[in-house]
């Protein structure tokens, strides 16, 4: 069987083996709090420490008011917590897999899809601080929050497209990871996360409108606060995951006969 027909086949048995992947993705989630008191609420905690953090110093720095800030802060950083999963943590994918993958007969994208799903279910929990602060400030639920579903999907799509790409890149190049966990830091600053896009001067907006992380972290964002995102970030997101994931595809294809001989 040719190296196409072989990646090709993985993909398709992987998105066969979703529903197993989800489930692994679930025990993943569970295990890291087993035997623990609180459980995954320590998630929400620690999430909710860090926002009032920020709200207490930097509301007071940028002139915003705590209120407006904490639900700002409250949407956006679940959603950069889950990108910088993605750019920090995929890497180690097929490394930290290995056993499994000499173990049993699975699709070798099967395992990027379960750190994918984990990545989800993370950012749900993260999501719980969201909902506290819409109850502390009275903030009513909106029908256009549910715009926030598709916006997560196009992050999911394009986060395992290139998480695809960097677990092949990272089995090759060990280096890979801890590069990535700098560039997240680095992109950190770059990316209107605890500063809105308005703040800055026109001629510095080329740090968000050449940023593609951007882009998905306001499709899903921008529906939490009750807000549809302009139909050019809807459209510059959704094509630039269908590229993530090709480019992500390409190199699992190219790469997918040495990828054990890496491990």
């Amino acid at each position: 069987m040719g190296t196409a027909a072989i990646a090709f086949k993985d993909l398709g048995g992987s998105l066969a083996q979703l529903p197993l992947a989800a489930r692994l993705a679930m025990e993943d989630v569970h295990g890291k709090y087993r035997r623990t008191i609180l459980g995954p609420l320590w998630i929400a905690l620690g999430q909710a420490a860090t926002i009032a953090g920020f709200v207490l110093v930097y509301s007071n720095l940028f002139g915003v008011a705590p209120q407006s800030f904490a639900i700002f802060l409250s949407a956006g950083i679940p959603v950069w917590v889950l990108m910088a999963s993605y750019l920090s943590d995929m890497p180690n994918t097929f490394i930290a897999e290995r056993g499994v993958i000499e173990s049993y007969e699975l699709p070798w994208l099967l395992h990027v899809w379960r750190r994918s799903f984990s990545y989800i279910i993370l950012f749900v929990h993260h999501l719980l601080t969201f909902v506290v602060v819409m109850a502390i400030f009275h903030i009513e639920p909106t029908i256009t929050m549910l715009y926030a579903i598709p916006g997560l999907l196009i992050v999911l799509f394009a986060g395992t497209g290139f998480g695809t790409f960097l677990a092949v890149v990272g089995a090759r190049y060990r280096d890979l990871q801890p590069a990535m966990g700098v560039a997240s830091g680095f992109l950190f600053l770059f990316t209107p996360v605890m500063w809105h896009p308005e703040q800055l001067r026109p001629e510095l907006s080329w740090a968000y409108q050449y940023n593609p992380l951007y882009y998905y972290i306001s499709v899903v964002r921008e529906p939490l606060l009750g807000r549809l995102p302009e139909p050019n970030v809807w459209i510059g997101a959704g094509i630039g995951a269908i590229v993530l994931f090709f480019i992500g595809f390409v190199a699992f294809l190219m790469g997918r006969r040495r990828l054990y001989h890496w491990l």
